[in-house]
């Protein structure tokens, strides 16, 4: 991705979504939450309670040059 105002690099600012891990792989768990046999998006995976889009992830990445320019977003 590209600034839209001058077109140079951008660089990861924050991310934000709304689960710790997935459900199916448990990758990232935390070992106190590995005995958690529940549902998924009631657990704590899913602490925050954030909902971005359809279980997205929201992106923010800045601009190399000038911290001025706009914001680029990305939801995956």
């Amino acid at each position: 991705m590209t600034c839209p105002e001058c077109g140079s690099d951008v660089s990861p600012l924050l991310t934000i979504d709304g689960t710790e891990w997935d459900g199916g792989s448990g990758s990232w768990r935390p070992v106190e939450d590995a005995d958690y046999t529940g549902l998924h998006f009631l657990g704590p995976a899913c602490a925050t309670h954030l909902n971005i889009g359809r279980s997205y992830n929201l992106q923010l990445y800045v601009c190399t040059v000038s911290p001025d320019h706009p914001h680029v977003q990305n939801m995956q």
